[in-house]
């Protein structure tokens, strides 16, 4: 009885563990598999902003020039799109504070 209950506790110990999937796993039913958005290094992205981008600019121009460099990993561009608001943006320093960086 004690060596069924210990395959039993065993099992669903092993059951539980593969249905839950590891951290920055795609979903079930995701077509497709993307990386988790990931922050980038501030320093770096300052220095981005300041040397890549003309100034006045918008959100779109902002990503754009972001989108065209090696400097960021597709996970960081995805973070910088997702926490850069809408806007007008008059220099470097704008964008950092938009970012909050």
């Amino acid at each position: 009885m004690k060596q069924s209950f210990k395959v039993l506790f065993a099992l669903a110990l092993l059951s539980g563990c593969s249905s839950s999937p590891p951290p920055n796993a795609c979903a079930p039913s995701a077509d497709t598999c993307t990386e988790a958005a990931t922050k980038p290094d501030v320093t770096k992205t300052k220095a981005h902003l300041a040397d890549h981008v003309k100034y006045p600019a918008k959100r779109a121009d902002i990503l754009a020039a972001c989108a065209d460099t090696p400097e960021f990993t597709s996970a960081e561009k995805q973070w910088l799109a997702d926490n850069l608001p809408e806007g007008d943006y008059k220099d470097a320093n704008d964008v950092v504070r938009a970012l909050k960086l």
